[in-house]
């Protein structure tokens, strides 16, 4: 029995990027930055809540490591679009090795302090806000058009690969090289060496980068000094660019709306379920977080492989990974069992990682290179800004009701997608059908 000329097609296109040593190199260079970056998405929320035990305080942790994400964002966009995006990439990763070597030493040290992690979650987010957009404006000058959908399938199939193992590795190492101090202190040494993991994947992502020459380009060629004036008036272009391009300025709003819901109430709300509802704790929270990852491993290839849908459905696709997100909260404001909770986190891996490929292959294509790093930048601004405000929020609500903030937020995002669905400029995300063009 032969495989079918279609699925050999469909496993072509999504290798084909791999043609292209550039990406080689920044594919490889990605894996173990990327694993290292689950592994602490474990780590660092278990850690605040072991030395606290309080949701309000990691709620307050998690908003802190957001604020400068999202107030450095746009600038953290404008710079790549002046310099080098590998420039910008390579600088923000061995700052953010130095500051988890750091952290591994003074938690296995077990000097940590409460005031510490607000002062590493400050800094690390504010380096993540000039990595991401930088991340963004670079595949498209390696790759052409043809291959960013793969390309980017490939990328952020690593990522997901990270998301489906390293949370589920990350309670395993907890657990494994736990001490027998009390039960606070008991996982210090395993923390530490998730951070120690993670300091490692970042010098491995910072030496694949140094080889790496973009085909495109560079935004740096240009002879315009760079002043704060130019700065500004370069974030206002990328501002502008959105306002008049309707689809985008859909898009962002709906992952404005969907971040205010949504990631609070899960990047607090899951670790203290699993704390207080499930008797195999971290290793549950990763469970949970890995079974994400194994979803939206399957959407990524099935978004990569097979044939874009048509680009007036885009707005459809949104919808229905906000309605899944919505249910998957109502399961977990009420399932008594793990079993349950694993299984809408695989359900909802699928959906975002399908739409999530969807729709950055779309804004890569129908954005000028050069202007990329700024769209992305405020499209990620957008949708972080409200994350301290919603990471907050949900820390003080679930003091009073876990079951309440799940229950609540996803009721709001089911009826908010409802209520969507019913406005036609929404659901075609105003491309029109005929030609796929903005209306």
């Amino acid at each position: 029995m032969t495989d079918s000329p279609d699925a050999t097609l469909s496993c072509v296109k999504l290798l084909r990027p791999f043609t292209v040593p550039d990406f080689r190199l920044l594919w490889t260079g990605s894996i173990l930055s990327y694993v290292g970056g689950q592994l602490t998405m474990v780590a660092f929320p278990w850690l605040v809540l072991k030395l606290t035990g309080d949701a309000l305080i990691m709620g307050t942790v998690l908003a802190l490591s957001s604020i400068p994400r999202a107030v450095f964002m746009i600038v953290g966009g404008a710079l790549p679009d002046r310099f080098s995006p590998r420039r910008v990439m390579l600088w923000a990763n061995w700052l953010r090795m130095l500051l988890m070597l750091l952290l591994a030493v003074i938690v296995y040290a077990q000097w940590i302090q409460v005031r510490m992690v607000f002062v590493v979650a400050f800094l690390f987010g504010t380096l993540d806000a000039f990595f991401w957009p930088a991340s963004s404006a670079l595949l498209p000058r390696l790759l052409d058009d043809e291959m960013l959908p793969a390309g980017n399938s490939l990328m952020q199939g690593i990522g997901t690969l990270s998301v489906m193992m390293g949370p589920a590795v990350a309670g395993i190492l907890i657990t494994l090289f736990a001490g027998h101090g009390t039960h606070a202190s008991a996982d210090l040494p395993g923390i530490a060496v998730v951070f120690a993991i993670d300091s490692f994947g970042y010098i491995f992502s910072g030496a694949a980068l140094l080889f790496i020459r973009p085909i495109r380009t560079e935004a740096e060629s240009t002879t315009e000094r760079f002043t704060a004036v130019a700065m500004w008036r370069s974030i206002a272009e990328g501002f502008r660019i959105i306002w008049d391009n309707l689809p985008l300025r859909i898009a962002t709003a709906a992952f404005t709306i969907f971040s205010l819901f949504f990631r609070g109430p899960y990047l607090v709300g899951i670790p203290v379920l699993c704390n207080v509802r499930f008797p195999e704790g971290a290793l549950a929270y990763g469970m949970i977080g890995s079974a994400f990852g194994a979803g939206s491993l399957l959407g990524l290839i099935c978004a990569g492989a097979l044939p874009r849908p048509r680009e007036q459905y885009y707005g459809l696709v949104l919808l229905v990974d906000f309605i899944v997100i919505g249910a998957s909260f109502i399961v977990y404001a009420w399932t008594p069992t793990l079993n349950w909770a694993v299984l809408m986190s695989a359900l909802t891996g699928i959906t975002d990682g399908y739409m999530s490929i969807v729709m950055i292959s779309w804004i890569q294509v129908h954005t000028d290179t050069n202007a990329l790093g700024r769209v992305m930048g405020m499209i990620m601004f957008f949708n972080i800004g409200v994350a301290p405000v919603s990471s907050a929020i949900a820390g003080a609500l679930i003091n009073l009701s876990l079951t309440g903030v799940f229950l609540v937020s996803g009721m709001v995002m089911i009826v908010l997608t409802l209520i969507a669905a019913t406005i036609p400029t929404i659901r075609t995300m105003g491309i029109a059908a005929d030609e796929g063009t903005v209306t």
